[in-house]
């Protein structure tokens, strides 16, 4: 079997969306459509196959459209009409219908979804729709993190961007009125002292775990960790000279030490009249140094609960990495802050000092005079099993109701303690492909999917405003047990053992390093059966 094309046109032979598995020209593929309603005008209607001297078109209506699968003739047309099965489940379940308006507003999924059925080369894959489904819809909480963070720093930027231009213009203030109270012509003659000038400092810059080796280096804030840097040494005091013809404005020296201060490219001058000009763009995003050292801390939280709400079981596993970015910083310690959870067992690298851990809450080598290896290496882990109610992040009550044989069903979530959760997801099943009724929902979004029968309600954050809410609707079920288990998933950047780093410094001078450190809570498997 040998797919030239999978296709979804009009009647008249309007493509609306072709995918390709094998070589072929876009004037190809337009003719082999456009000859398509012709020919359907002189086959057999009680087939749904036609055939040329050199391809054969499977096909089948889906209401005011066609789907087509064009072969050649050698092709299987048992697999082939197998595949045309398979696919026309597919476009209206990506699609959400079968009108031209929906099939043009998700080509895309629609094409995503047609590979995961043929292979390139026209083979078909071995899968099954709930497969399908599955690979689909996977999910990378790197991704979500990265997505977060982008638009914190869009966010953060305009706010840094404005409290530069705030310290300017008070510097700016300031100044002038050092140079009125040091006398009018002292200033001219250029014996004249003024104030020192003050260049602000940036102590925390954020970055993802993901970046922290990368190559670059952000001063703006984000919701998934930070990162804490040492106060550089204040900038010497200088006596401030006479008026010079030709030499550089006061402004344009305070953006030198901006410039100097962050390791950002030197600013291009134009002209003599360097007054009043900001950044250029390709200045901004001048690459800078990375940070020496990279701290991830990670937590894996999987929960089992009953249907009355009560916990059955909650374990949580937590891992702290780091990564030394050059051979001259390999050689530290990790100096730890934060009240630790008593209900957590802490456990050390065999390589670490764990009487220094213990003593002193340090985390470093046992041998002194070695750094720690090349690449990401777990130090610390830690772990908890409880039954105890109020450590759970989240709890989930389903209410089914039998109403003349429909079911109304109640789902309430509370949010227990001060933890933000971000992207959460409740998937509640249905047991039956027919669609929900919405009764009334207090927050969020919701998505019914078909294929696998299940109700899936999705929250963009749950904080302190919204730490308890609901969502009702009727649904064609008569099993109450079908509504179970409800599987929830979140991240978080508040970790459940307390663990925090309050500094990293060199095991042979005690002098502080730079480092970048980033905290995340994800789910693992978080059940209500």
């Amino acid at each position: 079997m040998v797919v030239l094309s999978a296709a979804v046109c009009t009647k008249n032979g309007r493509a609306l969306l072709a995918r390709q598995y094998v070589d072929m020209t876009r004037i190809r593929i337009e003719g082999l459509l456009a000859a398509f309603p012709k020919l359907m005008g002189t086959g057999s209607q009680q087939h749904t196959f036609l055939e040329t001297d050199s391809v054969r078109y499977v096909y089948q209506p889906i209401e005011t459209l066609y789907l087509l699968v064009i072969t050649n003739k050698a092709s299987n047309i048992v697999e082939d009409l197998e595949t045309l099965r398979l696919l026309s489940k597919l476009v209206p379940e990506i699609a959400e219908g079968v009108t031209e308006e929906k099939i043009l507003d998700k080509m895309f999924e629609l094409v995503f979804a047609f590979d995961e059925v043929l292979t390139p080369g026209g083979h078909r894959e071995s899968i099954t729709m709930p497969q399908i489904q599955v690979n689909l819809s996977m999910e990378s909480h790197e991704e979500k993190l990265h997505k977060m963070i982008e638009e914190s720093k869009v966010s953060s930027t305009k706010e840094e961007a404005d409290r530069r231009a705030k310290t300017i213009k008070e510097q700016q203030r300031s100044s002038k009125a050092g140079g009125m109270s040091s006398g009018g012509m002292a200033g001219m003659g250029g014996g004249g002292d003024s104030m020192a000038e003050s260049v602000p400092e940036t102590d925390y810059t954020t970055r993802p775990f993901s970046e922290l080796s990368s190559g670059q280096q952000t001063s703006t804030s984000s919701e998934w960790g930070y990162s804490q840097s040492p106060k550089a040494d204040p900038e010497p005091v200088t006596a401030k000279k006479g008026m010079k013809l030709g030499g550089s404005s006061k402004k344009q020296q305070i953006m030198d030490k901006f410039v100097s201060e962050d390791n950002l490219a030197p600013l291009s001058a134009k002209g003599n009249d360097t007054s009043g000009k900001a950044m250029t763009p390709a200045t901004a995003a001048a690459p800078v140094a990375t940070h020496p050292v990279s701290l991830l801390l990670e937590e894996k939280v999987a929960v089992t609960m009953n249907r009355e709400g009560a916990l059955e079981l909650m374990e949580i596993k937590g891992t702290m990495a780091l990564v030394a970015n050059g051979d001259e910083f390999s050689k530290c310690k990790v100096i730890l802050a934060g009240a630790k959870n008593p209900l957590f067992t802490y456990q050390t690298h065999p390589k670490v000092d764990k009487k220094a851990y213990e003593k002193e809450n340090i985390l470093c080598l046992k041998d002194k005079n070695k750094g720690f290896p090349k690449g990401k290496l777990g130090i610390l882990r830690w772990s908890m099993n409880t039954q105890d109610d109020s450590q759970v992040p989240i709890s989930i009550n389903c209410w089914p109701e039998d109403e003349d044989g429909n079911m109304n069903v109640n789902v309430e979530f509370n949010a227990e303690g001060d933890m933000e959760l971000h992207n959460v997801q409740i998937s509640i099943p249905l047991g039956t492909s027919n669609p929900p009724e919405i009764v009334s929902m207090d927050t969020g979004s919701h998505k019914h999917n078909r294929t696998n029968e299940v109700l899936i309600w999705d929250i963009e954050l749950i904080d302190g405003q919204n730490k308890t809410s609901s969502l009702e609707f009727n649904v064609a079920q008569d099993d109450a047990d079908a509504f179970f288990p409800i599987s929830v998933s979140f991240g978080s950047t508040h970790l459940k053992a307390g663990l925090d780093v309050a500094n990293i410094l060199s095991s042979e001078n005690d002098a502080p390093i730079q480092f970048g450190l980033a905290k995340m809570l994800v789910t693992d498997s978080y059940q209500v059966v």
